[in-house]
């Protein structure tokens, strides 16, 4: 084994071939949470990233990428401008491309609220906030006040995977919250999914099964 690259251990041949293709991999909204062998991309310069750029859009062309991950981003987005990243995404996304969104799960948190779980996370450093204290879930968690880019939109694995999905992204799929290797801190209180930009021969209208999607808004109107 040549090493270990976000957690898997890789050979010498595909340790050389991660290097020769980080320029096909775009770590979206990379912040504290660079990695190695992909182009990093955030908005602030305090962070460490190959590209500082605000988005949407993307800086990059048509069918110029491989695979984009997007980690606790577009939650800090509006409901509008997150559908304008993930079309953006879709729009650099060679066909066969992957997106892979991770977010706070809202389902999973305010399930832990209402039955009083004792659960605690500790942000910043040194503070715990405390589930059963919805002061201190709206803080951490539903509005983010305890930092300065705060939450502006809400979601669990349904209305994620409807995002993606409503992009035209299928075989929609969800990620290991606990181990997946692109998260920088597994935890309970996230959800991702991953989907992919179809090959024209393999396109299909068909939504999974695996979650409840709809091509249009629930309650709109």
């Amino acid at each position: 084994m040549a090493g270990a690259v976000n957690q898997i251990l890789v050979t010498e041949a595909e340790y050389r071939e991660l290097e020769a293709t980080a320029g096909r991999r775009l770590n979206l909204g990379s912040g504290a949470a660079p990695m190695q062998f992909w182009m990093n991309l955030d908005e602030s310069e305090e962070w460490p990233a190959e590209i500082h750029a605000h988005v949407p859009p993307l800086p990059f062309d048509d069918e110029s990428l491989d695979d984009i991950y997007c980690g606790h981003l577009i939650e800090h987005l509006t409901r509008d401008e997150a559908r304008e990243l993930v079309a953006e995404c879709y729009r650099i996304l060679t066909p066969g491309g992957r997106l892979g969104v991770l977010v706070p799960d809202t389902r999973e948190i305010m399930k832990r609220y209402l039955a009083g779980a004792i659960d605690a996370v500790e942000y910043p450093l040194g503070t715990w906030q405390y589930v059963a204290n919805l002061d201190h879930m709206c803080a951490m968690f539903l509005y983010s006040t305890v930092q300065p880019s705060q939450h502006l939109w809400s979601y669990d694995l349904q209305t994620l995977a409807r995002l993606i999905g409503s992009a035209g992204f299928v075989d929609l799929a969800e990620m290991d919250r606990y181990t997946d290797p692109r998260i920088a801190q597994g935890a309970w209180y996230q959800c991702g999914i991953d989907g992919y930009k179809p090959k024209p021969a393999a396109f299909s209208s068909e939504w999974p099964e695996t979650f409840d999607i709809y091509t249009e808004d629930d309650n709109e109107g």
